[in-house]
């Protein structure tokens, strides 16, 4: 019987990290800029003191190219909020609001540098891990194999630290 081919395909998108810094802030700043023209399309339907588009702008840009992005995005969708969309700019009601989506998309912002900052400390193993039986040795590839501790070390952050348990201290002893 013949064995049947498995054919694997990877799509493999650039994390925040890989790409460039200047693709990042492009990125922000058009989708900010989308967003403003589409509030500037739907203004009538939309109203006037409305913030979502904007700050899903600045969502989206950090949430798919990081902080950089998010903050140009916010420059951009303030700037475009403020000469575009605000006639008062006097009324303490209008200030309030636009202080607000300020500090909401700062706080977005930083809720997302504060997430990929976990991320970056966050390395997790997962699968199925080939351990011997007797001695805990860890196989890597089809002939080699690594102390259990080292292959921890190597493909994740913790780091070991050996005692003895009550068990095998009575064992020692006795």
């Amino acid at each position: 019987m013949a064995a049947a081919s498995q054919h694997h395909f990877h799509l493999t998108v650039p994390a925040p990290r890989e790409q460039s810094r200047t693709f990042r802030v492009i990125f922000g700043l058009a989708l900010a800029a989308l967003s403003v023209v589409l509030q500037k399309l739907l203004f009538r339907t939309v109203a006037p003191e409305s913030y979502q588009l904007l700050l899903g702008a600045v969502a989206i840009s950090v949430m798919y190219a990081g902080v950089p992005s998010g903050l140009a995005a916010l420059a951009v969708a303030s700037a475009g909020k403020w000469f575009l969309f605000l006639e008062h700019h006097e009324d303490p009601r209008t200030l309030a609001r636009f202080a607000l989506f300020v500090f909401l998309g700062m706080l977005i912002c930083w809720l997302g540098q504060k997430l990929d900052a976990s991320n970056r400390r966050l390395k997790v193993l997962s699968g199925l891990l080939p351990v011997c039986a007797w001695c805990k040795k860890v196989r890597v590839d089809d002939d080699h194999w690594q102390q259990m501790e080292a292959y921890i070390h190597d493909h994740s952050e913790a780091d070991f630290t050996h005692t003895l348990c009550p068990d095998c201290a009575r064992r020692m002893v006795n």
